[in-house]
């Protein structure tokens, strides 16, 4: 819902000026949210991977490296976007949930770190030995599959954050609430592979 934004990282002051059909629904939800009576929380994410996120850009990518066939990446891969494991965006909430002081404004979640898809696919590379290439999806590509998927469908007006990424600002959550649950996107301890990442306790 933040539209289109001059580069750095957006606070959750920053003014929202979506663009797009998406992005105006989900500002209209929140202002609704925000002046109803019962509390509310609302959090923003960037994209997800991880446990139980299968409709998300990067599950596209992950599912095509596991199973050992062609790989899809959506967008650019040389950009840096935000990619968020979904246990750590659930701690998260789950934080802010059990305080009373949280509700009804706004809270960012942000990722580790911004990474390139370059990168991903290198990780992937190494520590699970995939070779296939990976084919860059563009915005022509998921407008075709569009036809046949929903979701892609959906996709289409949001890529240009795919060339023009978001990126969450997290000073607000740290001072306030304390550190992020950080997964790396790799788990360097000896002897292991891809992290799944820690346990919801």
């Amino acid at each position: 819902m933040y539209g289109r934004q001059p580069k750095g990282e957006e606070a959750e002051e920053a003014k929202k000026n979506p663009h797009t059909k998406k992005g105006k629904i989900r500002l209209a939800m929140e202002n609704k949210l925000k002046n109803s009576s019962p509390p509310s929380l609302i959090v923003h994410m960037p994209d997800i991977y991880g446990p139980n996120a299968e409709n998300t850009i990067l599950h596209e990518t992950l599912k095509g490296v596991a199973q050992n066939k062609t790989a899809n990446f959506v967008g650019d891969k040389k950009v840096a976007r935000e990619f968020l494991y979904t246990l750590d965006g659930a701690k998260a909430m789950v934080q802010l949930a059990f305080r009373e002081d949280t509700y009804n404004q706004n809270w960012n979640i942000p990722a580790v770190h911004p990474i390139t898809g370059e990168e991903i696919i290198q990780l992937l590379r190494e520590e699970t030995g995939y070779k296939k290439p990976v084919r860059a999806v563009s915005k022509t590509m998921i407008r075709f599959i569009g036809i046949f998927q929903s979701f892609m469908r959906e996709m289409t007006e949001m890529m240009y954050l795919t060339k023009d990424p978001v990126v969450l600002n997290g000073d607000k959550y740290e001072g306030n609430i304390g550190s992020f649950p950080k997964t790396p996107y790799i788990n360097k301890k000896p002897g292991t592979r891809l992290s799944t990442g820690p346990s919801i306790e």
